[in-house]
């Protein structure tokens, strides 16, 4: 069953895949470590906790793994400039001992650093629906143009 939460995942693929799950808020909502999950495993355990609305990866050439769970979401995955260095990700999840799910972490948190502003902003707002809006605009939408083109269809 689907979570109605939506979420921000960072995903760490490989022998071992690292995942960690972020609510809109920033908070983490749950991580873990899975042995050689496929596609298949990791799409299902992302939704036991809700909808995506964006994977992060520590990498600036996202893998093909996640750019095949992002899509089977139909969504995007966000990814840094330049890979994360390990230094920077010891510093984001210094509480976090696994190294697959600190890599996770640092990405997830990456991505809501990069809306963050945005998010706070949404907030901040008196209207319904907030998290629905605020994964609209993680998706991309204008906050202004969901706003005043829908009429408060999403809000």
């Amino acid at each position: 069953m689907i979570s109605k939460r939506y979420l921000i995942v960072g995903i760490d693929p490989g022998i071992k895949t690292g995942y960690a799950v972020l609510d809109l808020n920033g908070n983490l909502v749950a991580s873990g470590v899975e042995k050689e999950a496929n596609e298949e495993r990791v799409v299902e355990i992302v939704r036991e906790f809700g909808i995506p609305s964006i994977i992060g990866t520590d990498v600036a050439s996202p893998p093909y793994f996640v750019r095949k769970i992002a899509a089977r979401f139909n969504i995007r995955v966000h990814f840094p400039s330049k890979n994360i260095t390990g230094e920077e990700k010891r510093e984001i999840g210094k509480e976090i001992d696994n190294v697959h799910i600190r890599d996770a972490y640092s990405a997830a948190v990456k991505a809501f650093r990069t809306y963050a502003n945005r998010l706070r902003q949404i907030e901040l707002m008196d209207i319904k629906e907030k998290d629905r809006l605020k994964h609209l605009v993680i998706q991309g939408e204008q906050l202004g143009r969901v706003i005043q083109n829908k009429n408060g269809a999403y809000l």
